[in-house]
């Protein structure tokens, strides 16, 4: 069953969100990224700042690929997944249902340059990382059965944040959203097989 068309008001903040990414990628590409502030990116993007921290906590947060609005319909669609998976395959079932709205993204080779030129902002990537491991280790916590402090959810809800970091540093934008989900495919099978050394 297909999901449903959004609305007017869906679109409109999308657009909105991608208009914001857009200008601060170019801006920072432009610029010393230090100088670069959310009034600058608000300019270019002829929006205001409520409007700025109605979608990013802040300047650096509208580079990245991974935002809370993907964090709530990822933990949303693990909690959905069937009770009988097991929990690694619940994880990669739940990515591979949030990719579609990740892939609407728009900029990769851009932000991909300003990683490159820029490899301090890599760090700032964390937050947004440890941001979505503590959404997923409630969700966890609730669906293992586990008491509250538990370190399999913590493991599982770091598991999926290195899969997620892994496959894009490596990832090559030339091959596109379905070469990030490979290489995220084959992440996974990697820690399925207890991290064996490949064979090939």
């Amino acid at each position: 069953m297909q999901g449903a068309v959004p609305g007017l008001r869906e679109r409109k903040k999308a657009e909105t969100r991608e208009a914001l990414r857009a200008a601060a990628i170019r801006l920072f590409l432009e610029q010393d990224p230090s100088t670069v502030t959310v009034n600058d990116i608000c300019e270019a993007a002829r929006v205001s700042r409520r409007t700025f921290f109605n979608y990013f906590e802040s300047k650096e947060a509208a580079l990245f690929a991974w935002d809370q609005r993907l964090t709530d319909e990822l933990a949303s669609k693990l909690a959905a997944r069937p009770s009988h998976e097991p929990p690694l395959t619940a994880l990669r079932r739940a990515m591979d249902d949030t990719m579609p709205s990740f892939a609407a993204q728009t900029g990769w080779h851009a932000r991909k340059e300003l990683f490159s030129a820029s490899p301090e902002l890599r760090t700032k990537t964390l937050h947004a990382v440890f941001r979505l491991e503590d959404r997923l280790v409630d969700v966890l916590t609730d669906r293992i059965g586990c008491p509250p402090g538990s370190l399999y959810p913590r493991l599982l809800a770091a598991a999926i944040g290195s899969v997620f970091r892994s496959a894009f540093i490596t990832w090559n934008p030339e091959t596109g959203i379905e070469g990030l989900q490979a290489l995220i495919g084959q992440a996974f099978d990697h820690l399925a097989t207890g991290l064996a050394v490949p064979t090939s």
